[in-house]
């Protein structure tokens, strides 16, 4: 026995708003037929005393713990600089834009 019908599959066509030809209903309709019967023998799977669980890795995220420690002070990172102007980096200007 089918478990889903070309016309069950036509109305869900109409609400996608998708038009389907006549061999893709039947075709869809073949193809969600199987779809639903392998989703009834997972559901006829007995679970009884098997925990429930969203994710089977134990894994959590590895990070650093955020802590304030020493870094550049303006001046010391404007050392280097090719060129500096008013305590920032000058960089050449690009696409056309005034200086």
């Amino acid at each position: 026995m089918s478990r889903i019908s070309r016309q069950e599959v036509a109305h869900l066509a109409r609400l996608a708003r998708l038009a389907l030809t006549d061999a893709e209903l039947d075709s869809y309709a073949s193809q969600l037929d199987a779809i639903l019967t392998h989703v009834s023998v997972i559901q006829a799977v007995d679970v009884t005393g098997v925990e429930a669980t969203d994710n089977p890795l134990k894994d959590v995220n590895v990070t650093r713990p955020d802590e304030i420690t020493p870094c550049l002070t303006q001046q010391e990172a404007l050392a280097q600089a090719p060129e500096a102007v008013e305590g920032r980096f000058a960089v050449p200007k690009i696409l056309g834009e005034p200086q």
